[in-house]
């Protein structure tokens, strides 16, 4: 990959940054194949269910750069569902945290990977800590500079960090906590609660404990992200389960246990801009385009004609993320959604290395995020506020 530079109208938001690891993409991964046992809390997580080897080529590296950006204090780790397999996820949870359908490997359906991983997301960071990603996020921005720095500071409230949405809703694509987080513990025994006796998602939202959620997702209000989806507006509310459990929390009051959910979500969650930190991409070009709408800017080779409001259009989405995103959720969205998502189309034969094709805005992308800090002392964040409605029940009463 060539050496870029910081263009001057830049370089007050932006600083070159000496990346100590010089291992290729193909010896990082190697190193990823191998078990690493859990020796503190600074850990990213992620899933992918046949392995890491197995993944599209642009997951691969966007997992290698997170190696690059945030260095040897971090450890990454891929878990699969392969016995046998070094990252095997029970290898480092207990078939206890997990439901029956993932353990036994029976799940079925559409939605058995994402929904897998949301299995993982809340048992990995109450039993170790660290930070849950999904595969498809492109780091931007160092994790101690997200949140973790301020989660592990015993002078600060915040023990939790996530994207906010809107009101009481996340994007669960990035979640960081402290080891044994007990929100996050109530969040995870309310989803693997609800999904006890299945092996898919069809039915989940007959359960009533979603009911509060589900009232709440189902109002996106005026000026907020939104997609247009191609199935039913329930299918939508199942595959975002996780999500909807999330809320729930937020609405408990203490019931009796001495422990208030939505005290807990107000006082120590950091909520950051999803829109902002999260899709800046789609901050410049919007939802509606779909995943072609940043394809052909990030296609563009920079020694094009600069004039050109196609070429600015690239300029403009590449600098945005690059200044003022922590990182960029890169979506499939596969049998949801109407357009067709970024990451199926670099999974297109056509498409294969477009994520990081030599003199493109996205060789640019690819080398910025580890190459470039930002200077931006702080994220772009929201305040995590009190529901309109709240209960005082326990976790899995009705």
């Amino acid at each position: 990959m060539a050496t870029l530079s910081i263009p001057p109208e830049y370089k007050n938001q932006l600083s070159l940054f000496d990346v100590v690891d010089t291992r290729t993409d193909a010896e990082i991964l190697q190193t990823l194949t191998q078990y690493a046992p859990v020796t503190s809390e600074k850990n990213i997580w992620a899933f992918w269910h046949s392995g890491v080897r197995n993944m599209p080529g642009w997951c691969q590296r966007n997992v290698t750069d997170w190696v690059r950006i945030c260095g040897p204090d971090w450890m990454i780790r891929v878990l699969d569902n392969v016995p046998g397999s070094p990252n095997y996820a029970l290898k480092y949870l207990s078939r206890e945290l997990l439901p029956d359908a993932f353990v036994e490997r029976t799940m079925d359906g559409p939605f058995t990977g994402p929904h897998s991983a949301d299995f993982l997301r809340g048992a990995c960071l109450y039993e170790h800590g660290g930070a849950y990603m999904d595969v498809g996020n492109m780091l931007i921005r160092h994790m101690d500079r997200i949140c973790w720095n301020q989660i592990e500071d015993p002078n600060s409230p915040v023990h939790i960090a996530v994207p906010l949405v809107y009101g009481q809703i996340i994007a669960n694509n990035f979640v960081a906590a402290r080891k044994g987080d007990p929100f996050i513990k109530r969040w995870h025994d309310l989803f693997t609660y609800v999904w006890k006796g299945r092996t898919n998602h069809e039915g989940l939202l007959e359960n009533p404990l979603l009911s509060l959620g589900w009232e709440t997702i189902s109002a996106v209000p005026p000026g907020r992200e939104t997609w247009e989806f191609k199935v039913d507006m329930k299918t939508v509310m199942e595959y975002v389960t996780q999500i909807l459990c999330w809320t729930r929390l937020t609405m408990l009051e203490d019931a009796g246990d001495g422990f208030s959910c939505t005290d807990y979500w107000q006082k120590h969650v950091l909520c950051f801009d999803a829109l902002q930190e999260n899709w800046g991409a789609e901050a410049i070009v919007g939802f509606a385009s779909g995943g072609q709408g940043i394809l052909e800017p990030l296609s563009m080779q920079r020694d094009g004609d600069k004039s050109s409001e196609k070429y600015k259009k690239a300029e403009e989405l590449v600098w945005r993320m690059l200044t003022s995103s922590s990182m960029q959720k890169i979506a499939h969205g596969k049998g949801i959604v109407k357009t067709t998502a970024l990451g199926v189309l670099w999974e297109m034969e056509e498409n294969e290395g477009k994520d990081r094709e030599p003199g493109t805005f996205a060789e640019l992308l690819r080398y910025g995020s580890v190459h470039f800090r930002q200077t931006r002392e702080s994220i772009g964040t929201m305040e995590a506020e009190k529901s309109s409605k709240t209960l005082k029940k326990g976790v899995l009463e009705a």
